[in-house]
């Protein structure tokens, strides 16, 4: 199985939908869709490149995890949760857009992702979980808004690349 269009009657990709399929490049995925649930397409080795549609509200637990062919993905601005480790060793993902409707950035959420180089994390975040971006080994920049209150334990563990990060003054809470 090598493509796999997502019909409209969709309203929700399920659990472990089609998970470990190493010759899956490409995904269509209709407007009906609002929610990519946990495991959906776990370690879809092959898998290249993704468009999640704008009717998509919520990316689950794992959802692309382990997905280490997966170079870009733009989240639309309809998103507003991204689940603990939902993109976690996605090793050849380069860039990431993390829409203004996110507001917190999940245990896990981008950890391991090795060729990940830049993240801008969106005004509207108040909270980065555990090890968010551990692991991220390429990552030379990140801007920190304003807004971000928690930074917790591991969040830029192993991030050897990172040369400067600015932690803003509304932070109250660092590790915990």
């Amino acid at each position: 199985l090598k493509e796999i269009t997502i019909p409209s009657s969709v309203t929700s990709i399920g659990f472990s939908f089609i998970s470990y399929c190493s010759s899956l490049k490409q995904i269509t995925i209709q407007s009906s869709v609002t929610s990519i649930e946990d495991f959906s397409f776990w370690n879809c080795t092959s898998l290249k490149q993704i468009i999640i549609p704008s009717s998509v509200t919520s990316i689950r637990q794992n959802a692309f995890g382990k997905c280490s062919s997966l170079k870009k993905i733009t989240i639309p601005s309809s998103v507003n949760y991204i689940g603990k480790s939902a993109f976690i060793q996605c090793s050849s993902l380069i860039q990431i857009s993390i829409p203004s409707s996110v507001t917190s950035i999940n245990e896990n959420s981008f950890s391991e992702c090795s060729s990940l180089k830049k993240i801008t994390i969106p005004a509207s975040v108040t909270y980065i979980g555990k090890s968010a971006f551990f692991q991220c080994s390429s990552l030379t920049q990140i801007t920190i808004p304003a807004s971000v209150t928690s930074i917790n334990e591991d969040s830029f563990s192993g991030c050897s690349s990172l040369k400067q990060i600015s932690i803003p003054s509304s932070v109250t809470s660092i590790g915990e």
